[in-house]
C-alpha cells in the first residue's frame, strides 16, 4: 500500500512539473522531484536550509520553502507547496510558533519525518530561550552560538534518513560548529570595541533579542540594548503608544540612527523619524538594511547564514563608529 501511495504521489507531483514549466525551487539547478538518490530536505526557511547545506554536501538535495524577502511568520501555502513537502524525506521548520500560517503548520504537523530546529534547541538549552510579553521569541538563529545548537538535530536526522554516510554528516556538523562559534566569538570581541553608549539598536520588529543579548550587552540588562515599535511578528497594527514608546527610547539614549529591516515596510520607522524631527531629535534611518527573517539575495554577502550575521554586524558597526 505504501508503494502504491508513494508511486502515486511521484505520478501527481510529475504532473504538477510538466504543467507548471518545471518551476519547483533549486539551489544548485537540479529538480527537486529528481530521483537521484540524494536526500530530500525541505527548510520552511533559508537560514535553517544553509546549515542543511553546510552539513548535506553532496548527499543532500535541499529546497527552501520561503523564499526572498517574504515573512515567514504569516506564510500560506501556495500552488505546489504541499507536493514539495510531502516528497521531502525530511521537513525542517523553526517552531517556536515562528511558522504559525495555518496551511503550512497543517503540513509540516502531517509530515512523517519533521524537525523544528528552534524546538530541538528549546529541549538542549530551555534557559536560553527569550519571551516577548509572555511570548516565545522564535528569532533563535539571531545568536549564532544558539543556532549551532541546532546542528546535532540536523546531523541526527540526516543519519537517520542514511545511516550508511553517518561519519559524512557527523564530520561536517562538527566542522561547521566550530566555525560558527568561532565566528560567534568574532563577533562578540568586534562589538566590545564600540563605546557602549553607542550600541544601541533600534528596528522595525522585535527581531534582535537573541543579537542584543549575544553581542550588544556587556554584563548589564540586554533589554536596554534593543527595541522595536513592531512585535515578534510584523503582522498587527500600530498603536500610538508603540510609536511614542520608541520614540522615549530614542531621546532616554540619544540615538541618531535607526536600522531598516529587508523584508519589512519602513512606514513605521518613518513616523517615528517624523516625530522626533518635530521635536527637534536629528534621527536617521540607515540606508542599508538589516536581515532578521529573511537572508539577502545571491551575491549581497548576506546570502548565506554566517554571511548574514556578518553583514548585520558590519553595517551596525559602520553607523556607531561613525
Amino acid at each position: 500500500m505504501g508503494k502504491v501511495k508513494y508511486t502515486l504521489l511521484f505520478f501527481l507531483a510529475s504532473c504538477f512539473l510538466l504543467l507548471n514549466g518545471c518551476n519547483a525551487p533549486s539551489s544548485s539547478n537540479f529538480s527537486w522531484y529528481d530521483q537521484n538518490g540524494k536526500v530530500k530536505v525541505l527548510t520552511t526557511t533559508a537560514m535553517i536550509g544553509d546549515l542543511v547545506c553546510e552539513i548535506g554536501g553532496a548527499r543532500v538535495d535541499h529546497t527552501t520553502l520561503i523564499q526572498g524577502d517574504v515573512d515567514p511568520h504569516s506564510y500560506e501555502l501556495v500552488k505546489g507547496d504541499d507536493e514539495k513537502i510531502a516528497f521531502a524525506h525530511i521537513a525542517i521548520g523553526n517552531g517556536l510558533n515562528l511558522e504559525h500560517g495555518a496551511s503550512l503548520r497543517y503540513q509540516m504537523e502531517n509530515h512523517p519525518h519533521v524537525v523544528y530546529l528552534g524546538e530541538e534547541i528549546q529541549k538542549r538549552v530551555p534557559e536560553q530561550i527569550l519571551y516577548t510579553d509572555g511570548e516565545l521569541d522564535p528569532h533563535v538563529w539571531m545568536d549564532i552560538s544558539l543556532w549551532a545548537e541546532g546542528v546535532d538535530s540536523i546531523v541526527d536526522a540526516l543519519v537517520a534518513q542514511d545511516p550508511e554516510h553517518a561519519a559524512y554528516y557527523r564530520e561536517r556538523g562538527d566542522s561547521l560548529r566550530s566555525k560558527m562559534l568561532a565566528t560567534h566569538c568574532e563577533i562578540q570581541q568586534e562589538f566590545q570595541l564600540i563605546s557602549e553608549d553607542k550600541r544601541y539598536l533600534v528596528t522595525s520588529h522585535d527581531a534582535f533579542h537573541y543579537f542584543a543579548r549575544a553581542y550588544l550587552a556587556k554584563g548589564e540588562k540586554w533589554q536596554d540594548r534593543c527595541v522595536a515599535p513592531e512585535g515578534l511578528a510584523p503582522e498587527g497594527q500600530l498603536s500610538s503608544s508603540d510609536i511614542q514608546r520608541v520614540i522615549d527610547h530614542l531621546y532616554e539614549y540619544n540615538i541618531k540612527v535607526v536600522f531598516p529591516e529587508s523584508n519589512i515596510a519602513r512606514g513605521a520607522l518613518k513616523k517615528i523619524i517624523a516625530s522626533c524631527q518635530n521635536k527637534g531629535l536629528e534621527v536617521q534611518i540607515c540606508t542599508l538594511p538589516l536581515y532578521g527573517d529573511a537572508m539577502g539575495h545571491p551575491g549581497s554577502g548576506a546570502d548565506s547564514y554566517l554571511g548574514m550575521i556578518r553583514h548585520n554586524a558590519k553595517v551596525l558597526k559602520g553607523e556607531w563608529e561613525k
